[in-house]
């Protein structure tokens, strides 16, 4: 039987006046639009009848980055995010320990100096709390982690170690902090990482849970080279989004990280149509700005001695032969960028080997731009995954890292619109909460919730633009836009249902806007109690 979705308030996102009163849908895919005269008119008993509850219909949510696997496992760690009281950051983790047999790592996620007065743990307190197993706390942007000193025992890591290439070891006075910053991660990371395709199973199910609540219908996501064999992670996706029963319906557009890359491509690994699709190649150019490793042309400007860049994943030659590598399998990249100077590292490798035809590349979080860089990127077949919620988690300190004149383009939405760049929004979760809601309020106000004052307010973006980072624009990326993005007939039955009407709300308050039903393929998967 068709469905009918009535009793709310139906936004297509054509624009912000195109509204109706009910939509059909028939075996996943809208039919039909209905205005009050439409409705008037058709016969109810020929319909499964879906009320609305006088909510406010969008086309479904989509993130256009997430680690939605690693929003799983960090489900089930002890999650620090927020925290703003050492004590109860340590008691989290003294609590933890307890629970563990002698051995086992504990994990914790989300630590922020930023929020606990800049106090920073090191390998000494975490000894303290935890006597008996090895530790790894990652700090929130997961660019840099602290580690006991049974954790740099298990892989014999002693004060005399050279910094990897991409990474480094923070020492005081010749003697290793138990701070570790990027690719010094993740020897540590792999080693506590104990997952198998079952237990990878149950994260995803979990994860995916906890996005239904925020209207959330589908996701680009990387979660390829971080679990030993991308073989479970995959299988792991066929099993919940893609088998035949469709555990938890959910759209997954895949980046394949380049540790995988060729692996998959040479193995001919497969994927669900319209459910489970490959995306581009994934790598890294640069740190973060909470460890100070985002890579900058200019040095940091708390830095001292005025020495310090940030920190280069790659050389200019390296990076160009990962996206060479890409090339060669006629693919395209998606490359993490946070600092100025790695963003023209990597607009440098991709003009001098541009994209295949109809594809186009991904740049991600592209943070730190100029009006040189603007307009170099507003000429290439490039899509922007940028996150909103960074400028509240980011200001007012990063003020102190860049200096005024480079925080004026940080994160830059209204420039970057107005040059007709394509950018989607995301929260890089498990990084940030996974509510498009609140990415449509940083990206509207420029503050955080309550705040008074803007950061660059210029930069600010209208309620339409906002809500488009996670519908129409979210579909311009991932090239769908024939089938996703809007509510429009033959389009896929994927909708968001809000509480309130953001047009209709003061916008300091979109905040506090919450989905309602998230409907993914015409069925119900979520419905606030």
């Amino acid at each position: 039987m068709k469905k009918l979705f009535n009793n709310g308030k139906i936004y297509t996102m054509n624009h912000s006046e195109d509204t109706y009163v009910g939509v059909i849908v028939n075996d996943g895919t809208i039919e039909r639009l209905l205005t009050q005269d439409d409705l008037n008119e058709i016969n109810i008993k020929d319909f499964e009848v879906i009320d609305l509850n006088e909510g406010t219909m969008f086309p479904g949510f989509v993130e256009t980055h997430i680690h939605v696997l690693g929003t799983g496992v960090w489900l089930s760690s002890v999650i620090l995010n927020g925290e703003t009281n050492i004590e109860v950051v340590k008691d989290k983790i003294k609590q933890k320990a307890e629970q563990l047999e002698p051995g086992e790592w504990l994990v914790a996620e989300g630590y922020d100096e930023n929020l606990l007065h800049g106090i920073r743990l090191d390998k000494n307190d975490l000894d303290e709390l935890c006597k008996d197993n090895p530790v790894i706390i990652k700090r929130v942007c997961r660019h840099a982690a602290i580690v006991n000193t049974k954790a740099l025992k298990k892989l014999d890591v002693k004060d005399d170690v050279d910094n990897p290439v991409g990474g480094s070891y923070e020492k005081q006075d010749g003697e290793l902090t138990g701070w570790i910053y990027d690719t010094a991660m993740e020897p540590f990371e792999e080693l506590a990482s104990n997952e198998d395709e079952q237990s990878l199973t149950k994260h995803l199910q979990n994860a995916i849970d906890y996005l239904y609540q925020f209207g959330i219908t589908g996701s680009h996501t990387e979660d390829l080279g971080y679990y030993e064999d991308y073989k479970d992670v995959l299988n792991a996706y066929k099993t919940v989004v893609g088998g035949e029963d469709h555990q938890r319906p959910f759209r997954v557009r895949l980046l394949r990280h380049f540790s995988v890359y060729e692996q998959m491509m040479d193995e001919q690994a497969t994927f669900v149509d319209g459910w489970l699709e490959p995306d581009a190649m994934k790598f890294y150019a640069d740190g973060a700005f909470g460890g100070s490793t985002a890579l900058l042309k200019e040095p940091y400007s708390n830095d001292p001695a005025g020495e310090n860049y940030g920190l280069s994943i790659y050389t200019q030659e390296e990076l160009n032969e990962k996206v060479q590598l890409a090339r060669k399998y006629n693919g395209a990249i998606a490359v993490h960028m946070i600092g100025d100077k790695a963003c023209e590292m990597v607009l440098d490798a991709i003009e001098k080997y541009p994209a295949p035809k109809e594809l186009r590349d991904r740049l991600i979080h592209i943070s730190t731009l100029n009006e040189e860089l603007l307009k170099r990127v507003s000429k290439l077949p490039v899509i922007c995954d940028v996150q909103p919620q960074f400028i509240t988690s980011d200001f007012p300190w990063v003020q102190d890292k860049v200096g005024d004149q480079r925080a004026r383009y940080l994160y830059p939405f209204k420039s970057m619109l107005d040059l007709n760049i394509i950018i989607g929004g995301g929260s890089d979760a498990p990084i940030e909460t996974p509510n498009p809601m609140l990415g449509v309020h940083a990206a509207v106000n420029r503050q955080s919730y309550g705040e008074n004052g803007a950061y660059f307010i210029e930069e600010a973006i209208s309620i339409f633009d906002a809500m488009s980072l996670y519908t129409t624009q979210a579909s311009e990326i991932a090239q769908t836009t024939d089938r996703t993005g809007k509510i429009k007939p033959g389009y896929e039955a994927d909708f968001t249902v809000l509480d309130k009407d953001p047009f209709e709300t003061d916008p300091k308050e979109l905040a506090n806007i919450q989905a309602i039903k998230t409907i993914v393929n015409g069925k119900i998967v979520y419905e606030r109690e």
